[in-house]
């Protein structure tokens, strides 16, 4: 049997941060999202109706390195929501942060680790605050985990992502159900 190594989030990270510590200049009518860790649901970057945009040239000042390795979780106030980054024209709130995954690590099986609830609970216990409770950077740099070979983090990470997308589609098929007049 394969060993596991342990590793920390920031030995599978070539970048962890967060975002914006302030309030951007928003534009109704600007067609970048301005993200806080509460846009994050089931996996994915979910725009509300009251998400607040920003222009593009206000985005351009904030614009984080985000790109197809990258993963979201939220930090503060609403704690250890996941998402994984699918070109979203965003910028980030201080409540989201985001990583950038190694190439020498499997994207989807990380993006497990985080989503699982040993995780949440991890970084609930440590974070601070009384009123809004916050988990810092380092916290989540250090976060530990153990991982296989990234052959068997795939076979994982499939095995995983077969599972959720035949939950999601059957949780399709149940809300056309529900949608669905009864028949007499």
């Amino acid at each position: 049997m394969e060993q596991w190594k342990k590793y920390q989030l920031k030995d599978v990270t070539t970048l962890l941060g967060d975002g914006l510590h302030g309030t951007p200049k928003y534009d109704k009518n600007g067609t970048v999202f301005f993200i806080n860790g509460n846009n994050l649901v089931d996996g994915k970057i979910e725009i509300k109706d009251s998400t607040k945009r920003v222009s593009e040239d206000e985005a351009n000042k904030y614009r984080k390195n985000l790109n197809h390795r990258t993963i979201l979780v939220s930090i503060n106030g609403t704690i250890g929501n996941v998402a994984k980054y699918q070109g979203e024209a965003c910028i980030l709130g201080k409540s989201a942060c985001y990583f950038n995954v190694a190439e020498d690590f499997d994207l989807n099986f990380i993006y497990y680790v985080v989503a699982s609830q040993q995780f949440k609970n991890s970084i609930m216990h440590l974070a601070t605050g009384t009123t809004i409770k916050n988990v810092s950077l380092e916290t989540m740099r250090n976060y530990s985990f153990v991982a296989p070979s990234i052959n068997e983090q795939k076979r994982i990470s499939s095995l995983l992502s077969s599972l959720d997308n035949k939950i999601d589609l059957n949780r399709r098929i149940n809300d056309n159900f529900a949608e669905c007049p009864e028949r007499a």
